[in-house]
């Protein structure tokens, strides 16, 4: 009796999340990056490295070190009966091999000491530049995603079990003239279906370009089309106000969001936070994120 009590809080809010906005999927496209948060969720032009697996593999060939680690965490809305935590590396491969990527993403909703539904993706990821003159290069990459889904026993005292499946990503950037940046990310491109009810995992594609008029102001815009939903478009900018520490912000649709945050960036370590807001009657979310990188000289 207490365990369905207890449960019953949780269903309430999760009806209010659904209420608010499109319904939930199992992996929905929860960004991991606080930078790209604070830009209006644009990240498929902007991605850094240790996100790169998420965001646009492709991106892991302009990596300009010889390794980059980044972790950042998520309580999607302030609400406490969910998280979100992603960790995730880049390296750079001898010669002109171009980088590996791994990423790690774990999202789980939790109340009372009862796991309700567990969603975790290992995502392996490798870019490579095809071509590069002075003005201008093309990067290629591509990425395998292991999601495993679980979910917590009923209150019943049945055990709903588990699955997992393989989803591919392609993923294209173009620098051009130097300050141009487009990038193109195709998510979950094979298609892959999990549970017994064999429920397809979102297929999304994602086509932004970022411009880069003066050192230290980044503009970006991108389009997110999802199977079977309408088209969400992203909007940021990024500003150096000094050296080291960048203000961020941004405005993203379906549903109408402002975002906003900061980085500051010293020695390799940086600090990067994101503020969303909910689009509704849903409170604000807030995202904070560390990274490091290491050898190499920075751009």
């Amino acid at each position: 009796m207490y365990r369905r009590k207890a449960v019953i809080p949780i269903l309430l809010a999760l009806a209010l999340v659904l209420v608010c906005g499109p319904a939930r999927a199992a992996f929905e496209n929860l960004m991991v990056s606080p930078r790209a948060r604070a830009m209006g969720d644009a990240g498929v032009a902007v991605a850094d490295a240790p996100y790169a697996t998420q965001l646009n593999p492709s991106a892991l060939a302009g990596i300009d070190r010889s390794g980059a680690v980044g972790l950042s965490y998520l309580r999607p809305y302030g609400l406490s009966f969910h998280d979100l935590y992603f960790l995730g590396a880049g390296f750079r491969l001898p010669k002109n091999a171009g980088a590996l990527g791994v990423g790690f993403r774990q999202y789980g909703v939790d109340y009372e000491g009862v796991s309700l539904e567990r969603e975790t993706t290992v995502t392996l990821s490798h870019g490579i530049e095809l071509f590069r003159d002075p003005h201008s290069s093309v990067s290629v990459g591509y990425g395998f995603s292991f999601n495993r889904l679980e979910f917590g026993e009923t209150v019943s005292g049945m055990d709903p079990g588990d699955d997992w499946a393989v989803g591919m990503d392609l993923g294209l950037t173009a620098t051009v003239h130097e300050r141009t940046r487009i990038g193109v990310l195709i998510h979950n491109l094979n298609s892959p279906k999990i549970g017994i009810d064999q429920e397809e995992l979102p297929r999304r594609i994602n086509g932004g370009v970022a411009y880069e008029p003066y050192i230290g102001v980044v503009t970006t815009f991108e389009l997110e089309s999802v199977h079977g939903e309408r088209v969400q478009w992203h909007g940021g900018v990024e500003l150096e106000l000094v050296e080291g520490f960048d203000l961020r912000a941004g405005i993203m649709s379906e549903p109408s969001k402002l975002t906003a945050g900061f980085g500051y960036e010293f020695k390799g370590f940086a600090l990067n936070y994101g503020f969303s807001t909910g689009g509704g009657v849903l409170d604000s979310s807030h995202q904070f994120g560390l990274t490091a990188a290491w050898g190499g000289e920075a751009k």
